[in-house]
């Protein structure tokens, strides 16, 4: 079993369209961690608003970026290198349904045409995707926000690097931590080693008959 939490810095909001800038990800609970600058791919500059967002400029991509397919390449390994050998993997992200996800998704398809047949393979198929903002809203319902940086805050967990990538992901990291405790809490069950379960709990599925009511 292995846990990957993930998150990425973009050019814009579209995931169907916009540029990766920069991919963070780390193995939870573990030293394991991978994050890279990128250039777009579009070769379009980012915006003054995304630099602001995310400190990101376009001369450190010009200078610090890797060309896009080199990224891509080097994160695809990376997780083929800590999957491998396991039966059950999970990747977890924030609004990664809408946002991380489909990135991730179109980054692979993209990738596609220059693997050989000989090149590693990462089935995305087989992966549990869990969204910590849907979780979230299951597990904390009422509230009038459900941001990254809210949720931190009610966890009291440090914020450091914010809208970076790596930095996120650490901060993520903890949050599905505490996530996890209150799921366990709530249904008596070890969400982290069934991950399948906290994927029914966020889809409303009616198999959870020791949740707490």
């Amino acid at each position: 079993m292995v846990v990957v939490i993930f998150d990425l810095e973009t050019s814009g909001l579209n995931p169907y369209h916009d540029d990766i800038i920069e991919i963070g990800a780390k193995v939870f609970q573990g030293d394991n961690s991978f994050q890279t600058l990128l250039k777009p791919k579009s070769n379009r500059p980012i915006s003054k608003k995304i630099t602001e967002i995310t400190t990101i400029t376009n001369k450190q991509l010009r200078d610090e970026g890797k060309p896009w397919k080199t990224a891509y390449s080097e994160f695809y390994n990376w997780l083929h290198d800590i999957t491998k050998d396991e039966e059950q993997i999970s990747i977890v992200s924030h609004n990664g349904t809408t946002f991380d996800f489909i990135f991730l998704k179109r980054m692979f398809q993209e990738l596609a045409p220059s693997l050989d047949e000989s090149s590693v393979k990462v089935n995305l198929d087989s992966f549990n995707f869990i969204d910590t903002l849907l979780l979230s809203r299951r597990i904390l319902p009422g509230r009038t926000y459900y941001s990254q940086p809210t949720l931190a805050k009610s966890y009291r967990i440090l914020i450091e690097n914010a809208h970076r990538a790596l930095g996120d992901v650490i901060v993520l990291e903890q949050i599905y931590s505490k996530l996890l405790e209150e799921f366990s809490i709530r249904t008596k069950i070890d969400g982290l080693n069934e991950p399948d379960k906290v994927l029914d709990y966020i889809n409303l599925n009616q198999i959870l008959s020791n949740e707490c009511i």
